[in-house]
């Protein structure tokens, strides 16, 4: 009469064993899936960081994209003039490339090196590049003197 009863241990524990192998394959593909997902949203925040928010400077300019109006405004008062052009504050390069395809050497600076690196691209794009120039550099820290227009396209705080 023992036998049966030990059988039945026997069988009970090896179930039990069964039972936490299946837990803890299930726990790794859990961690798995949570690392996957987070990776996913850390590089994302990554590359989309610098467009959202202004690259950590002391006075809070964030990048606000021209409109083609304001773009237009800008070639319009520009249409007697020649020489070079300096954008302070480039962003996208948008002002900086319409310029250059008016003629002008355009220079850009801009604090934001993703938004240097897509003006850059944008002007290679166009075939413009030869006339363009795009400098990741604090606006507050370079002499404009050299140059003959200077396109100051910003937000208030800036001016």
């Amino acid at each position: 009469g023992v036998m049966p009863k030990v059988v039945a241990n026997e069988s009970h524990a090896a179930a039990s064993q069964d039972d936490c192998k299946g837990a803890s394959r299930g726990r790794s593909w859990g961690l798995l899936v949570t690392a996957g997902v987070g990776g996913t949203l850390v590089a994302l925040y990554a590359v989309v960081l610098p467009f959202v928010t202004p690259a950590l400077r002391r006075v809070c300019l964030p990048f606000v994209p021209a409109t083609s109006t304001q773009i237009q405004n800008v070639l319009r008062m520009l249409e007697n003039r020649s020489g070079s052009l300096v954008d302070i504050g480039s962003g996208d390069g948008r002002i900086v490339i319409a310029a250059a395809k008016m003629g002008f050497k355009a220079v850009g600076y801009e604090l934001n090196p993703w938004l240097v690196w897509y003006s850059r691209y944008c002007a290679w794009r166009d075939g413009v590049h030869h006339n363009t120039r795009f400098y990741i550099s604090d606006l507050w820290k370079v002499s404009f003197s050299r140059y003959t227009n200077v396109v100051v396209f910003g937000v208030p705080q800036m001016v």
